[in-house]
């Protein structure tokens, strides 16, 4: 059985919440940012999700600066 994360089933905190909008925005896959905060990369797109928080829009963003 694959061993959990630290965070594993807590609430998030809001200095998690600020970190997970911040490395959404400059473009971090799920899974660099599940590993910085300690969660699942499903965890980490679920509340992404719920909160509205878009890591596509930033993948968008840098697709059209690189042109």
């Amino acid at each position: 059985m694959a061993r959990r994360p630290p965070n594993d089933g807590a609430s998030w905190s809001a200095r998690e919440l600020k970190t997970l909008k911040a490395l959404a925005k400059a473009g971090t896959p799920t899974s660099q940012v599940a590993k910085k905060l300690g969660r699942t990369a499903a965890a980490v797109q679920q509340k992404a999700m719920r909160c509205g928080i878009s890591f596509r829009a930033a993948k968008r963003a840098g697709a059209r600066r690189k042109k």
